[in-house]
């Protein structure tokens, strides 16, 4: 994990929604083998993260993962986003299941600080 990175100029990738809520960012153990991308929901189950895969998973504490990560066989720690605001167009939500969607868990995000809003074009 890096601690330290410098980075040429600013890229917005329209994942953040606004700066009105507080972000807070916090490290998990991703599951061993488990890939996760930046904006994709993320869940906890028996301590260990892994992308959402079913409506089920709405139930159990979830995040937003900061940036594109893949863990090894073991568990790894990467960050992520445990509230904020965050456009709903840019949340990635199980990505192996064209049935899910950001609305399906939309709800229990809500209660989790993790607020949602759009792309507004002006």
């Amino acid at each position: 994990m890096k601690y330290f990175s410098k980075e040429d100029g600013v890229v917005y990738d329209e994942l953040l929604g606004g700066t009105h809520e507080p972000i807070e960012i916090g490290n998990v153990s991703l599951s061993g083998g488990a890939s996760v991308k930046r904006g994709e929901l993320i869940c906890e189950s028996d301590g260990a993260w892994s992308p959402v895969s079913s409506a089920n998973d709405k139930n159990k504490n979830l995040a937003i993962a900061t940036a594109d990560f893949t863990a090894d066989s073991i568990q790894a720690v990467t960050p992520a986003f445990f509230s904020g605001v965050f456009n709903r167009e840019k949340i990635i939500c199980g990505a192996e299941s064209a049935s899910l969607d950001v609305a399906t868990f939309e709800v229990e995000m809500r209660k989790q600080n993790l607020r949602l809003t759009s792309i507004k074009n002006y």
